[in-house]
Protein backbone atom coordinates (compact mmCIF):
# COMPACT_ATOMS: atom_id res chain seq x y z
CA UNK A 1 0.00 0.00 0.00
CA UNK A 2 1.38 3.24 -0.81
CA UNK A 3 2.26 5.98 1.74
CA UNK A 4 -0.02 9.96 1.30
CA UNK A 5 3.31 11.03 0.42
CA UNK A 6 3.64 8.90 -2.60
CA UNK A 7 0.35 8.56 -3.69
CA UNK A 8 0.58 12.34 -3.82
CA UNK A 9 3.91 12.07 -5.68
CA UNK A 10 2.27 9.53 -8.25
CA UNK A 11 -1.21 11.53 -8.62
CA UNK A 12 2.14 14.64 -9.12
CA UNK A 13 3.48 13.12 -12.13
CA UNK A 14 0.15 12.12 -13.55
CA UNK A 15 -1.02 15.49 -13.63
CA UNK A 16 2.65 16.43 -15.13
CA UNK A 17 2.13 14.44 -18.27
CA UNK A 18 -1.71 15.44 -18.36
CA UNK A 19 -0.62 19.15 -18.33
CA UNK A 20 2.34 18.40 -20.26
CA UNK A 21 2.83 21.66 -22.19
CA UNK A 22 2.51 21.62 -26.48
CA UNK A 23 5.27 21.03 -28.55
CA UNK A 24 5.59 24.75 -29.33
CA UNK A 25 6.08 25.37 -25.82
CA UNK A 26 9.19 23.46 -25.55
CA UNK A 27 12.43 24.72 -26.63
CA UNK A 28 12.48 22.17 -29.68
CA UNK A 29 9.22 23.29 -30.68
CA UNK A 30 10.23 26.99 -30.85
CA UNK A 31 13.15 26.37 -32.65
CA UNK A 32 11.28 24.69 -35.02
CA UNK A 33 8.34 27.05 -35.25
CA UNK A 34 11.44 30.30 -35.97
CA UNK A 35 12.37 28.06 -38.52
CA UNK A 36 9.24 27.76 -40.14
CA UNK A 37 8.79 31.46 -39.68
CA UNK A 38 12.46 32.29 -40.99
CA UNK A 39 11.67 30.40 -44.33
CA UNK A 40 7.79 31.92 -44.87
CA UNK A 41 9.11 35.18 -44.50
CA UNK A 42 11.96 34.25 -47.05
CA UNK A 43 9.31 32.78 -49.27
CA UNK A 44 7.44 36.06 -49.28
CA UNK A 45 10.01 38.32 -49.53
CA UNK A 46 11.38 36.43 -52.67
CA UNK A 47 8.05 35.83 -54.53
CA UNK A 48 7.59 39.72 -53.76
CA UNK A 49 11.09 40.31 -55.58
CA UNK A 50 10.28 37.81 -58.58
CA UNK A 51 6.72 39.22 -59.23
CA UNK A 52 8.00 42.99 -59.15
CA UNK A 53 10.83 41.62 -61.08
CA UNK A 54 8.69 39.81 -63.65
CA UNK A 55 6.65 43.21 -64.21
CA UNK A 56 9.85 45.37 -64.92
CA UNK A 57 10.25 47.43 -61.66
CA UNK A 58 13.75 49.15 -60.99
CA UNK A 59 15.65 46.96 -58.79
CA UNK A 60 15.69 49.64 -55.76
CA UNK A 61 11.61 49.92 -56.08
CA UNK A 62 11.72 45.64 -56.13
CA UNK A 63 14.17 45.75 -52.62
CA UNK A 64 12.35 48.79 -50.99
CA UNK A 65 9.27 46.85 -51.16
CA UNK A 66 10.74 43.55 -50.51
CA UNK A 67 12.15 44.88 -47.09
CA UNK A 68 8.43 46.49 -46.77
CA UNK A 69 7.04 43.46 -46.71
CA UNK A 70 9.19 41.35 -44.69
CA UNK A 71 9.20 44.08 -42.49
CA UNK A 72 5.43 44.22 -41.83
CA UNK A 73 5.92 40.25 -41.72
CA UNK A 74 8.39 40.58 -38.95
CA UNK A 75 6.28 43.25 -37.48
CA UNK A 76 3.92 41.16 -36.93
CA UNK A 77 5.28 38.00 -36.01
CA UNK A 78 6.86 40.17 -33.19
CA UNK A 79 3.68 41.67 -31.92
CA UNK A 80 2.38 38.18 -31.26
CA UNK A 81 5.03 37.10 -29.29
CA UNK A 82 5.09 39.83 -26.79
CA UNK A 83 1.26 39.21 -26.75
CA UNK A 84 1.47 35.85 -25.97
CA UNK A 85 4.16 36.78 -23.93
CA UNK A 86 1.94 39.45 -21.62
CA UNK A 87 -1.06 36.91 -21.50
CA UNK A 88 1.36 34.23 -19.91
CA UNK A 89 2.78 36.95 -17.43
CA UNK A 90 -0.80 37.77 -16.15
CA UNK A 91 -2.00 33.66 -15.90
CA UNK A 92 1.23 33.65 -14.03
CA UNK A 93 0.53 36.27 -11.38
CA UNK A 94 -3.37 35.36 -11.02
CA UNK A 95 -1.78 31.73 -10.15
CA UNK A 96 0.39 33.11 -7.63
CA UNK A 97 -2.23 35.47 -6.40
CA UNK A 98 -4.50 32.24 -5.70
CA UNK A 99 -1.95 30.53 -4.50
CA UNK A 100 -0.92 32.98 -2.08
CA UNK A 101 -5.03 33.71 -1.06
CA UNK A 102 -5.23 29.79 -0.35
CA UNK A 103 -2.28 29.57 1.66
CA UNK A 104 -3.62 32.51 3.55
CA UNK A 105 -6.88 31.33 4.27
CA UNK A 106 -6.07 27.73 4.76
CA UNK A 107 -2.98 28.20 7.28
CA UNK A 108 -5.84 30.80 9.38
CA UNK A 109 -8.30 27.86 9.29
CA UNK A 110 -5.22 25.53 10.96
CA UNK A 111 -4.85 28.01 13.56
CA UNK A 112 -8.44 28.09 14.63
CA UNK A 113 -8.23 23.84 14.85
CA UNK A 114 -4.86 24.32 16.94
CA UNK A 115 -6.22 26.31 19.31
CA UNK A 116 -9.07 24.25 19.70
CA UNK A 117 -6.87 21.32 21.22
CA UNK A 118 -6.12 23.22 24.69
CA UNK A 119 -8.02 21.99 27.17
CA UNK A 120 -8.79 18.76 25.97
CA UNK A 121 -8.23 16.11 27.84
CA UNK A 122 -8.17 13.09 25.16
CA UNK A 123 -4.79 12.42 23.68
CA UNK A 124 -5.51 10.34 21.24
CA UNK A 125 -8.29 12.81 19.46
CA UNK A 126 -5.21 15.78 19.71
CA UNK A 127 -3.09 13.22 18.43
CA UNK A 128 -5.02 12.59 15.37
CA UNK A 129 -5.49 15.96 14.79
CA UNK A 130 -2.53 17.15 15.11
CA UNK A 131 -1.18 14.82 12.58
CA UNK A 132 -3.87 15.90 10.36
CA UNK A 133 -2.54 19.54 10.68
CA UNK A 134 1.04 18.25 9.80
CA UNK A 135 0.09 16.73 6.51
CA UNK A 136 -2.19 20.07 5.67
CA UNK A 137 1.17 22.20 6.54
CA UNK A 138 3.38 19.99 4.75
CA UNK A 139 0.77 20.30 1.95
CA UNK A 140 0.83 23.58 1.95
CA UNK A 141 4.78 23.84 2.22
CA UNK A 142 5.53 21.17 -0.76
CA UNK A 143 2.95 21.13 -3.25
CA UNK A 144 1.33 24.38 -3.23
CA UNK A 145 4.22 26.25 -4.36
CA UNK A 146 4.99 23.38 -7.58
CA UNK A 147 1.01 24.27 -8.77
Amino acid sequence: MLSPTEKVSELSQNQDAENAPPFWNRASGAVLLAIIFTLLIFVVSSAADFLMLREHETARITIELSDGISAFAIGLLAFQVVRMYQERRAKLRQRVEVIAAMNHHVRNALQVISLSTHGKENKEEIAAIRESMNRIQWALRELLPKI
